[in-house]
């Protein structure tokens, strides 16, 4: 399949780079390797250090830029408006005075025209002040669903507009598309995938196990990742209050305002906090079981959960909630509606687990790599280009 080569790419992202790595930077790291990439977080708005003062460090009225490589940059616009998302009068003025921002890292960066990936449903407008040969739209989430919001309908009417401007749309779940599927011109499935050379080291037999999880007693249950308000903190906790000998483990940051529901409270459950991603597969080989918690809702029924792959390509057994997108490994994740299910699923999987088992999700999840996701993309950007020369 044909590859991108030479290109110049701008990514609006909708996470730091700082953050945990996620699907953007994973596609964005493989485009580097062969295109120049400058990655834009998303701005802060005026109010946003006031609800979590990590934000803080984005407090300038101005942009930074730092070089990761020499071929992927990061860019920190300056801060916006709050409320664009509400009203779109707020959403136009934040769009022009980041064009006017952008359009000068550009220049610097000497970014002429390059290709856009954008994960925001409110960049339609500045997608207008900005040079470009094409405009991708990876879509990852129903926008409109996350909590909080006072009116989904005006992100989805920002949305619409960017389906619209779109020139390639990908998608990582079947509900995702179908939905947006009538408003675009070209869209593709393009799940969630792992980089499953790193987490099949989970089964290597030399890989410690961190002293700080090889102290607790087994079993022992872990979930990875930021504790959202998608996230049923109820769910765990009721796992951990029916099984007090059993340790839950979970890894990755709480965000200011997420609501735990006791799991705090219980002296079997653990909060290891952020831990750096390649330390992940030495985590996951001292765990006997993952957990995909999500709420049921809008937003996790359209969510492929990273996770997922991640987990199985360690050759870990997965315990999830069946309220969101599991795909192709559908069969090789167990479903509990209910704590009481879950403990179910998880002592049959403790009593029947085996190293057949761990490779076979392994190999199974082996196909699902970022690298073969990228060059599905790379493929279809590649075939239109070459379309409209």
């Amino acid at each position: 399949m044909p590859s991108l080569e030479g290109e110049e790419i701008l990514c609006l992202a909708p996470v730091d780079w700082q953050h945990l790595r996620t699907r953007i930077q994973q596609i964005m790291v493989l485009l580097a390797r062969r295109n120049r990439v400058l990655y834009v977080n998303p701005p802060a708005t005026l109010l946003s250090p006031f609800k979590d003062p990590s934000f803080w460090f984005k407090w300038r009225p101005w942009g930074r830029s730092e070089e990761l490589t020499a071929s992927l940059s990061v860019y920190q616009p300056p801060l916006v408006l709050p409320l664009g998302s509400y009203w779109d009068p707020v959403s136009w003025i934040n769009q022009s005075w980041l064009a006017i921002w952008l359009r000068r890292e550009m220049r610097c960066r000497r970014l002429r025209k390059p290709i856009i990936f954008t994960y925001l449903p409110g960049t339609a407008e500045l997608l207008r002040w900005l040079p470009h040969r094409l405009v991708v739209y990876d879509c990852v989430d129903e926008h409109g669903a996350f909590k909080g919001l006072l009116r989904p309908e005006v992100v989805w009417k920002q949305e619409l507009r960017l389906l619209r401007r779109a020139d390639l749309v990908f998608a990582t779940s079947t509900g995702l598309l179908e939905r947006r599927r009538p408003f675009c011109r070209r869209i593709f499935l393009v799940p969630n995938a792992a980089d499953t050379e790193l987490f099949s080291r989970a089964l290597d037999p030399a890989l410690p196990v961190p002293p700080e999880l090889a102290s607790l007693p087994r079993p022992r249950l872990v979930f990875i990742g930021v504790v959202q308000e998608w996230i049923d903190t109820g769910f765990m906790a009721g796992i951990a209050r029916l099984r007090p000998e059993w340790q839950l483990v979970l890894i990755g940051p709480v965000p200011p305002g997420v609501e735990l529901e006791g799991l705090d409270q219980l002296g079997n459950v653990h909060f290891f906090g952020s831990r750096e991603h390649h330390s992940l597969p030495a985590y996951l080989k001292g765990c006997d079981v993952c957990l995909a918690p999500f709420r049921a809702g809008e937003l996790s029924s359209k969510v492929n959960p990273l996770k997922l792959y991640e987990y199985l390509a360690a050759g870990r057994p997965v315990v999830a909630t069946p309220w969101i997108d599991l795909g192709e490994l559908s069969d090789l994740v167990a479903v509990a509606r209910t704590p009481e299910e879950a403990v179910v699923a998880v002592e049959r999987i403790l009593a029947e687990e085996s190293q057949e088992r761990m490779q076979e999700r392994r190999q199974r999840a082996a196909i699902h790599s970022w690298e073969a996701r990228v060059a599905f993309m790379e493929g279809k950007i590649k075939a239109l280009l070459e379309e409209r020369e």
